[in-house]
């Protein structure tokens, strides 16, 4: 592999990651900070700003330096198998350091809270609008039509043109193009793409579906206008959702299509990585624009005396170091995230575990069995 693909895998894997994980503070809603409820009013405590500053600086450099690292291994001349493990490495190592930077941060801010007595000498307000339901939370599921259309063709060509595929179906291909990997033609390998898009869009209408069914948190504060912001947060990630399963299908089909037309293996390749930047990069730009729960959305105000309370009570209890939600009579199986952008589920609820473990161990079947 020549040392010039090793440093551009390097800036796509490395560049979205650290810039994400860097700005994540900015984006979180106004009510939590390092994964810890807070009012509104105390974001702008100077303590609080100064984590956020040191937050950014730490793990900035921190991605900056293992980046640096990874491109001066990719220079080194090092084969592929071992770079990718090196890769991973980095990767791992960096998510390992940011999560405790995020934990460091965190106690931090559990001690001023407590030393503030925020919260605790407050009013707090739980509020449900029992309308929110009511609203299209999400884009119609009619949009997923062209992806199964687009499934449909796929069988139909392995179907119709199958004895126009080559005896030895290639399967692996190293980052020159090279073949590492073939297997005797069969209509498993010839319709792995139909699959494989099959787990792809049930995957990805079980996301759609749980944006939906997501648990509603109201900011007391601006309750109206925080429902209106969260309704556009979760059309836009809907919208997202759809537009990105139906890049991946495709993506997956192109392989396909190059293994009948005997085209050059590049063509599916640079498929890949546009689409793969199209979802990185539209997911940064849409977490940025939209914030956790469509907090960037607008402009949400405090109350009228300026002193906003928490939304929906203070349940840092059932927020185990700020990131994991365990509430055993919380019928909710999807909330959104503390620290990030988009939604996590109740690790308290075995339905969750189930519907988990079914996505990890589905693909794992798929790779054996198509292996």
């Amino acid at each position: 592999m020549s040392q010039g693909w090793l440093v551009l895998m390097t800036a796509i894997v490395m560049f979205p990651l650290v810039l994400i994980s860097t700005i994540m503070p900015f984006l979180t809603r106004r009510i939590e900070s390092f994964g810890v409820t807070v009012p509104e009013q105390a974001q702008k405590d100077s303590r609080l700003a100064a984590l956020r500053s040191q937050y950014v600086w730490w793990n900035g450099a921190a991605g900056v330096a293992l980046s640096a690292s990874l491109v001066l291994l990719s220079l080194s001349g090092m084969n592929e198998e071992r770079w990718s493990l090196v890769m991973m490495g980095h990767v791992f190592g960096y998510l390992i350091l940011s999560f405790l930077l995020y934990l460091k941060q965190h106690r931090a801010v559990k001690r001023i809270k407590q030393q503030e007595n925020w919260l605790t000498d407050k009013v707090q307000r739980v509020i449900v609008n029992t309308k929110f339901r009511q609203e299209k939370l999400t884009v119609s599921y009619l949009w997923f039509i062209p992806h199964f259309l687009l499934i449909v063709s796929f069988v139909l060509i392995g179907l119709l043109g199958y004895d126009q595929f080559p005896d030895r179906i290639p399967m692996k291909h190293d980052f020159e193009g090279n073949i590492t990997r073939t297997v005797e033609k069969s209509y498993s390998a010839v319709m792995w793409p139909a699959i494989i898009g099959s787990f792809v869009l049930l995957v990805f209408i079980f996301v759609n579906y749980s944006i939906g069914r997501s648990k509603q948190i109201v900011e007391s504060s601006d309750p109206d206008g925080s429902l209106r912001r969260n309704v556009k947060f979760r059309r836009y990630w809907s919208s997202f959702v759809v537009v990105n399963a139906f890049l991946m299908i495709a993506m997956f089909g192109s392989f396909q299509l190059y293994q009948l037309l005997d085209w050059d293996i590049r063509v599916p390749s640079v498929l890949v990585l546009v689409v793969t930047g199209i979802i990185v990069v539209g997911s940064i730009v849409l977490s940025i624009v939209t914030g956790q729960g469509g907090s960037r959305i607008g402009g949400g105000v405090g109350d009228a005396d300026g002193k906003a309370a928490a939304a929906a009570g203070d349940q840092d209890q059932h927020w185990k170091l700020g990131q994991f939600y365990f509430n055993p009579k919380d019928p909710a199986i999807f909330v959104e995230k503390r620290f990030g952008v988009g939604w996590t589920m109740n690790f308290a609820r075995p339905l969750g575990w189930l519907i988990l473990i079914g996505i990890i161990a589905v693909p794992l079947l798929l790779a054996w069995l198509l292996g």
